[in-house]
């Protein structure tokens, strides 16, 4: 994640050599009009965003479900857009704060709980 320049596709790249998997680069699904927009500097709306990131997270879907490991790059700067991808993967389950507090107070992390 992150916004455009960080390195997102490039560390996707990197990613894709090592673990030898697939890297789907969010930049690939844009719709044509959507990368129209862009070129002429208009900024996307979600009303825009939302059909793009739901085609890579369909993606995603299809690749986890079939067994393949894969990597994504995406800005997805939006808790909404995050949510979205995450949809991705249907094991996934969001930890509560305190499964999460009991997990790290084990003490087999370098970070302490105040920084939880």
């Amino acid at each position: 994640m992150g916004v455009s320049g960080a390195g997102k596709s490039t560390i996707g790249n990197m990613l894709e050599e090592t673990l030898a998997c697939a890297c789907l680069d969010a930049n690939d699904f844009h719709s044509l009009s959507n990368r129209e927009k862009m070129q002429h500097g208009i900024a996307l709306s979600d009303e825009d965003r939302i059909p793009w990131l739901e085609n890579l997270q369909e993606s995603l879907r299809e690749r986890l479900l079939n067994g393949e490991t894969v990597v994504s790059t995406c800005s997805s700067l939006k808790k909404q857009y995050r949510e979205i991808l995450r949809g991705s993967d249907l094991d996934y389950k969001q930890e509560s704060y305190s499964s999460c507090k009991k997990r790290a107070s084990k003490g087999e992390y370098f970070m302490p709980l105040t920084l939880l």
